[in-house]
């Protein structure tokens, strides 16, 4: 299945932007995002997938226009991306450092106001329908936000679920796609994994 990542979807599972850099000791890094041993544990199905690593200095939040995205910066951050052998499934687990507490909060009421207004639209260089939804609030850390989410192209329909947590400075994103809705409880317990081990 092709799969686009022009969508909320598309700006949560890239949002720690893959800027290789050097980090401190205290920073951000791979003991601080869920690894193989905790997606594996959530979804099953990518246990003989693909697994990569990044560390990041970057930060994406929604664009001024639906479907685009900017970057800020961070202080550190580290993703861990897992790929299904049949590539039909994607989970992409992140954490990020940022200034402040406030600053790090701002990021739910971004994406929070890019799913209000544009809840729905079409992509225009691919003709994507892109459909965005709140999804169940989980109670994670200082915060969190839930997106659901249905691309629509040449008739075929991808989904996805993205959740946002702060806790202090620090953001956990993670985003989950599939051709078939995705388990609650599978992003629960992932999003709960990657929230503890931002502490």
């Amino acid at each position: 299945m092709k799969r686009t990542s022009l969508s909320l979807a598309g700006g949560l599972a890239t949002a720690l932007m893959l800027v290789t850099a050097p980090t401190a000791s205290a920073a951000v890094g791979a003991k601080d995002v869920p690894g193989k041993g905790d997606i594996v544990a959530a979804f099953p199905e990518l246990a003989g997938g693909q697994f990569t690593s990044q560390k990041t200095k970057q930060v994406a939040k929604p664009g001024k226009t639906c479907g685009t995205a900017t970057t800020e910066k961070a202080r550190s951050g580290a993703t861990t991306t897992a790929v299904s052998s049949s590539g039909t499934s994607i989970v992409v687990a992140g954490a990020a450092e940022v200034a402040t507490p406030r600053k790090a909060a701002s990021f739910l009421g971004a994406y929070r106001k890019y799913v209000k207004k544009c809840g729905t639209f079409t992509e225009p260089t691919t003709g994507a329908v892109i459909t965005s939804t709140l999804g169940k609030s989980l109670k994670l850390g200082d915060g969190s936000l839930t997106v659901d989410q249905q691309t629509t192209i040449n008739g075929v329909v991808s989904y996805s679920t993205s959740v946002l947590a702060v806790d202090g400075r620090r953001l956990a994103i993670l985003t989950a796609i599939d051709d078939a809705a995705i388990p609650t409880s599978s992003i629960k317990k992932l999003a709960k994994v990657a929230v503890k081990k931002l502490r």
